[in-house]
């Protein structure tokens, strides 16, 4: 077995051999943010985090580990947002204030309150401290917490019972986005060059991916100025799926076709129904607001027809329909 970072790079691009892939990934399970190396360092006005690891692939474990999670945070009760900022509030104020140990886990705190793993652990400790709080909370504390409780107690337990499929599509991702960029590394370059690219080609498709796992995606328009600018857009089937193989299509105008092309639009319309029962946005295009169409070649391939004459036949029917 070969020791030389490199050439271990350069025996999965010509042979498939998989050892690097399988020691990243395995140091992607240490314990990074315990490693006694770990150190935040001042550089001007910004913070830098340094740590020293023992062989090159496992600073990209690091960065994949950081990001994995990132990803899965929300799922293990640790993101928070404004609102669920508040539920933590309320808690703190039940801890500190009122003396009620509920056992929640803090995650950080500041001199105003404690961020708490808002867990389905904690919702069911809470729950069976809920005869104390109601005889010993009182006002505006005691009606904000059961409001705050009321709110997150499903969404929480929902999250969590989303957690080991979104562990399983994020590790595929995570695989998929590295292999990509094992792939185009140069390999005769230096070890510290190529982790840098590693990660940063990793960063770009794993984003990528997450954000289709999340549906959505990344497009690019032209704002007032002509500068192209890319946004984050949610992707959405349209209420009417006629607008999702054209978007001047409807279900008002769909008789105006003639008999063969609403036949093809009928093939369509079911593939388009079930593509959106499923959620898979993976063949359509997307409109700035997120409103998804179906590509050409998918669509040409599912009625088994050629792409141009698919072509055609839509500008015949946009046309019809317009009119």
């Amino acid at each position: 077995m070969t020791t030389d970072f490199r050439e271990r790079i350069r025996n999965y691009q010509n042979s498939g051999d998989r050892l690097v892939i399988d020691e990243i990934l395995y140091g992607a399970t240490f314990d990074f943010m315990n490693d006694p190396t770990r150190q935040h360092m001042q550089i001007g006005d910004k913070l830098k985090v340094t740590i020293d690891l023992p062989r090159h692939e496992y600073y990209i474990s690091y960065h994949i580990r950081a990001l994995r999670d990132f990803a899965l945070s929300k799922y293990r009760g640790e993101r928070q947002n404004v609102e669920t900022r508040e539920f933590s509030r309320i808690l703190s104020v039940l801890a500190i204030d009122y003396g009620i140990d509920f056992k929640g886990e803090i995650l950080q705190h500041d001199e105003w309150q404690y961020y708490y793993r808002l867990t389905p652990e904690l919702i069911e400790n809470l729950r069976e401290l809920m005869p104390r709080i109601e005889s010993e909370v009182f006002g505006s504390d005691y009606y904000t917490f059961k409001i705050q409780f009321k709110k997150y107690e499903t969404t929480i337990l929902e999250q969590s019972a989303k957690l080991a499929e979104a562990e399983r599509k994020v590790e595929v991702n995570i695989l998929e986005a590295l292999e990509r960029a094992l792939k185009y590394v140069d390999a005769s370059r230096s070890e510290r060059e190529i982790v840098k690219y590693v990660n940063t080609a990793f960063s770009t498709k794993f984003g990528e991916l997450e954000l289709a796992r999340n549906g959505k995606r990344r497009i690019y328009r032209k704002d007032r100025y002509d500068t192209l600018r890319s946004m984050h857009v949610t992707l959405k089937f349209p209420t009417d799926l006629y607008r999702a193989i054209l978007p001047q299509l409807t279900e008002s105008n769909v008789h105006k076709l003639t008999k063969t092309q609403r036949v093809a639009v009928d093939k369509l319309y079911e593939v388009v129904k079930q593509d959106s029962a499923a959620g898979d946005f993976t063949q359509y295009s997307c409109t700035r607001s997120g409103s998804v169409v179906i590509t050409r070649n998918y669509a040409a391939e599912k009625i088994d027809i050629t792409y141009e004459n698919l072509r055609k036949m839509l500008s015949r029917i946009k046309k019809r329909v317009t009119k």
